[in-house]
């Protein structure tokens, strides 16, 4: 897990009695339950693809680009509070899925609004030697940022 120092002071800010006790809204659990799908070299959640069948991968610069526009959505859109906790319960969610059926690693991505905190969540297929944002310059961001490929450990 990579994270810049803004998310490390936000992660230490949360409510784990509540993360513990946590379960998804029935349409952020329809994302992960609903699968992915591959299109050409892209990886995409069938259920967000639904919000923008207007673009293809001949819109994009490569494969990650598409992937994070069509894989991505604001956590506010789902919920009313709790909005890191319910993106961490989220993405290891997301990640076990992931992980019961493609060999491939998925890139978790979590941002945080600079002001509001309001997180955004992107994912992708890892794909060594290309990244959506600077791994190794993380702190030069403005916003929190969270980048993982595993479970976030709480």
């Amino acid at each position: 897990m990579l994270t810049n120092h803004l998310m490390d002071d936000q992660l230490r800010k949360l409510d784990l009695l509540y993360l513990r006790n946590l379960n998804l809204p029935l349409e952020l659990n329809e994302i992960i339950e609903q699968g992915f799908f591959e299109q050409g070299n892209c990886n995409l959640s069938f259920r967000l693809l639904d919000y923008c069948k207007s673009v293809s991968l001949s819109n994009f610069e490569d494969e990650i680009a598409y992937e994070c526009f069509v894989n991505s959505f604001h956590m506010e859109d789902y919920v009313n509070d709790h909005f890191l906790e319910y993106s961490v319960f989220f993405t290891n969610k997301l990640i076990r899925k992931w992980g019961e059926g493609l060999s491939e690693k998925l890139n978790v991505i979590i941002t945080l609004d600079d002001e509001s905190l309001l997180p955004k969540i992107k994912f992708h297929v890892k794909r060594y030697g290309n990244e959506w944002l600077a791994e190794n310059d993380l702190d030069s961001y403005a916003q929190p940022i969270l980048i993982t490929t595993e479970e976030i450990c709480t």
